[in-house]
Formats: structure tokens, sequence, C-alpha cells
């Protein structure tokens, strides 16, 4: 892209109401980021409830000049060293904001996540598995949060060659410190690792932002492992995630009286890889999963050649399929797969129709619901 068309895609990116989704179907369907903003305010999808907002140039230009005196990058889905793995995931950012070393995007990376109240034993063990995964090449993605996040990062930081070093993920712009504890940490993972987020430089810590973060903690990850978590735990939300993503989830059994192993134990009942050391997680990613990962990305490839050759009475009674199964109350899009038996790839277009009609509302771990609206009816 050149300057003016790299301007135009982050101005979209950055306006009110457009989300990685309606992003996606606005490029889509105006086939560039310049035609979107010079339309969008005939754009008959627009809704009362959702007014698409542009943002104006003076914001666009004060992101760029402070990643220009921060040494920062602003990283667009469009370049080549967007990161690969995270390509795949249906709500992938449009735009990454970036601090440190953006290589480590393209490592092999696993996500260790937990309890912020996390046990001593628990923080150990963690640091271990940090450290040897980094060991062996393996970068450690996290969230710098208190807790079992925060040991992920030490962990691969003490490896001395930083083969594998870290990356976190943050629910804050990258140039804001949350919580203010993690000072430390976070000075560290900016010197030797890389700090990423998909909101602007500026932002500041809202309670929305961080499971919406989780999404792409997993979409860096070949498999995500939980250490320690509660059952209603955000650490469960980005190993739903996970799953949604194709990757594998791998937990730390612990006792059933200590609350914070009920997350992990619930998992490895449902079926997630029971391990206790980072030998068991690269005998897992080391085999099976690669193969199966690139023959799915492959496939993600040629998902939008797919959808253009979908034909419109097909459309038509697959978008009364679906909405017959949506409701006010939120149902998980793979449950919406299963119950309707359409293809992933045309329910995903559908909703992202829905979407930018303004009648569903995405949720955190791939739940939509249906907006309540006198002026429609299914």
């Amino acid at each position: 892209m050149n300057a003016k068309e790299r301007f135009a895609y982050l101005k979209l990116a950055l306006s009110q109401n457009v989300g990685p989704v309606t992003f996606k179907a606005l490029l889509k369907h105006f086939k560039s980021a310049e035609q979107a903003i010079e339309n969008i305010l005939d754009y008959k999808f627009q809704s009362s409830k959702r007014v698409i907002k542009i943002a104006p140039d003076s914001f666009v230009y004060e992101q760029m000049e402070t990643a220009q005196k921060m040494g920062a990058e602003i990283l667009f889905f469009k370049d080549e060293t967007y990161p690969k793995l995270l390509k795949f995931i249906d709500d992938a950012p449009p735009v990454l904001f970036l601090y440190g070393h953006k290589e480590l995007l393209n490592k092999k990376g696993i996500s260790i996540v937990g309890s912020r109240n996390a046990s001593l034993n628990g923080i150990s063990l963690t640091r271990k598995i940090a450290y040897d995964l980094s060991s062996q090449d393996v970068c450690v993605i996290s969230g710098l949060a208190k807790g079992i996040d925060r040991a992920a990062h030490e962990g691969a930081l003490t490896n001395n060659e930083s083969t594998g070093s870290t990356v976190a993920v943050l629910g804050t712009g990258v140039d804001i410190l949350y919580p203010k504890e993690n000072q430390d940490i976070y000075d560290k993972v900016k010197e030797q690792g890389l700090l990423v987020s998909e909101m602007p430089f500026g932002t500041k810590p809202t309670p929305s932002a961080f499971p919406r973060r989780n999404r792409i903690i997993s979409g860096l990850s070949y498999g995500t492992l939980v250490v320690e978590a509660g059952l209603m735990s955000g650490s469960l939300i980005t190993a739903r995630e996970a799953l949604s993503q194709g990757r594998e989830v791998f937990a730390i059994p612990g006792s059933p009286l200590d609350s914070r192993s009920a997350g992990p134990n619930q998992l490895i009942k449902d079926g997630a890889h029971l391990v206790s050391s980072a030998e068991n997680i690269l005998n897992i990613i080391d085999t099976e999963t690669s193969f199966r990962f690139f023959d799915s990305y492959n496939n993600f490839e040629q998902m939008d050649t797919l959808t253009l050759k979908i034909a419109e009475t097909e459309i038509e009674t697959a978008r009364k399929t679906l909405l017959e199964k949506l409701s006010p109350q939120a149902t998980h899009i793979d449950v919406l797969i299963r119950e309707t038996g359409l293809a992933p790839y045309i329910v995903n277009t559908i909703l992202m129709e829905l979407e930018i009609a303004g009648k569903i509302e995405r949720f955190a771990g791939q739940y939509v619901a249906l907006i309540y609206n006198n002026e429609w009816v299914i």
C-alpha cells in the first residue's frame, strides 16, 4: 500500500463502530478503505442503532506521529509481516500497534494464561515451563496481567540466550502500563520482547477490552496453556477462543479443593491436553498440530474466493435458516454452524452482513445475539 492507502486504512480502522468483522465487510463491499470512507454515509447497511463515525484526520495523524516518536510501529493486515497465525481467525484486527521486536510475531508461539491470584506453586511451575519453551526457540505469549501472566513473561525472559523471548498482548494502548505493579516486567518485555495491542496509542484500560484481547493471545499461538483459573476466569475465555480458532488447549491439573484448579480440571474433562511440562507441549505441537493447522490455513487463503462463488439463492436460503436460529440470547457461532448444518464460511458471511446492518451484536468468546428492533421482522 502507498502512503495514501495506508492513511485511509488506518482512518477506517480507527472509526467508531468499525470492529474487525465490520472492517472486513466494508473492504469487501467497497473494494478499498478510501471508497468506504467516501461512501459510508450512503451505505445501505447503516443502522440507526450503530452508526459508523469516521475517525477525524487529526486523530489519525496523532497516532502516526506517536508511533514515530516512540519508535513503535503500526502494522496493517495487508503487510507481509502481519502474523500468519492471527490472519487465520475470523475477527483478526485490521491494525496492530507494536512496540519492540516485531519478528517475534511470526515465531512458533505458545500462550500461557491463568489466575491473577496465583499460588506460589503455580507461579513457579509457570516460570519453569516458560523458560523451557523459550529455550527451545518457542515464543511465550501472555497478557501482562498479575499472577500467571507475569510469571510466564518472567520465565521466558530469564533465558539468557532469549532464543524464544516473549510477546505481551495488552488491553490498553502499548504506551499505557496496566497494572502499575508490572512496570518492571513491562520495561523488560519492551526491551527484549514485544508489546502488542489492537487499541490505539493512549487507550486506557476498560473492562470490555480485556476479553477482546484474549482472542489475539490465542490467535498468535499454536496452543494455549491454562495453569490456574476459576470456572468464571477470563483465562477460560482464552481457552474457548483457542478451541474456536482450531488451536490446541493444554491444562495443568490441580487439587479439587483449590478453586484455582477448577478451570484447568474442567478443561481436561472436556478434552484438553493434560500437561505437566514444556516437553509435553512440544511433543504435541511438533507433530500433529503443525500439519493440521497449515492445511487449515491454506483453506483460509481460499475463503474469499469460495465466498464469492456462493449463489445468491443459496445465501437467501441460508440467511433465513440462520435468522431462525438466532435470538436476543447470545449463541456461540459453533452452535449455529452445527444446528443449521451450514458451511462455516457461509455462516460467517451472513453474520458479517447482519452485524453491519445493526441486526446482531458480537460478544467475547465467539457469541452473537440479535438486537431487538421493532422496525424489522425475521
